[in-house]
């Protein structure tokens, strides 16, 4: 399906500009720190900069989270209702979760557009950058909420499937196996290769 694939893409995108904020926040960080104690100088930009990818990276990642249902969530009730109250329960929730994203969106705007002349003193660049981070999340966590809503009602689901909470034993046991049958497609294709 298009939007699966789709969905694939940009997860991957958001997981590689998290990966490079983090690296980037790390450098700029432990860098000043050395400049700082070793050689009683540093970057002015250090601070600012790794604030604002800390914003961004939180922000980012959360929306990874929630298409990865790895949420903190509360399941005890959820998991002892039949597959019809699961998926009830599974658009109320989303509901609920979609008027928070909107309430991010709206109050993620208003203070962007209230920031935009508002600069910060090293960076030079406006604090509406900040703020644009909710009005991102708001958007991103909605459309990953709405497309997890969607996949629940549309598309059959073991019962257990319908809890969308992961537990972190859960998610080691799908890289296991992903990972295990890596493995077996590498063999399969090294004996294939081996018998011409």
């Amino acid at each position: 399906m298009f939007f699966d694939r789709m969905t694939r893409v940009v997860t991957r995108m958001l997981e590689v500009v998290i990966v490079v904020s983090l690296a980037l926040m790390a450098i700029l960080v432990f860098g000043n720190v050395v400049l700082r104690y070793g050689f009683d100088s540093g970057l002015a930009v250090s601070d600012e900069l790794a604030r604002l990818l800390f914003v961004w990276v939180i922000f980012l990642g959360a929306i990874l989270a929630s298409r990865e249902h790895a949420h903190i969530g509360l399941d005890a009730l959820v998991r002892r209702l039949s597959p019809f109250w699961k998926k009830v329960f599974i658009c109320l929730s989303g509901t609920l979760m979609l008027g928070c994203c909107a309430l991010f969106v709206i109050g993620g705007w208003s203070q962007t557009v209230i920031n935009l002349d508002n600069t910060y003193p090293v960076l030079g660049i406006s604090y509406a950058w900040l703020y644009a981070a909710a009005v991102v999340f708001g958007i991103g966590m909605a459309i990953s909420i709405a497309y997890n809503v969607f996949d629940a009602v549309t598309r059959p689901h073991t019962p257990a499937e319908l809890v969308l909470i992961r537990d972190m034993e859960d998610r080691i046991g799908e890289e296991m196996v992903l990972l295990a049958d890596a493995a077996e497609a590498f063999e399969h294709n090294k004996r294939k290769e081996n018998s011409k």
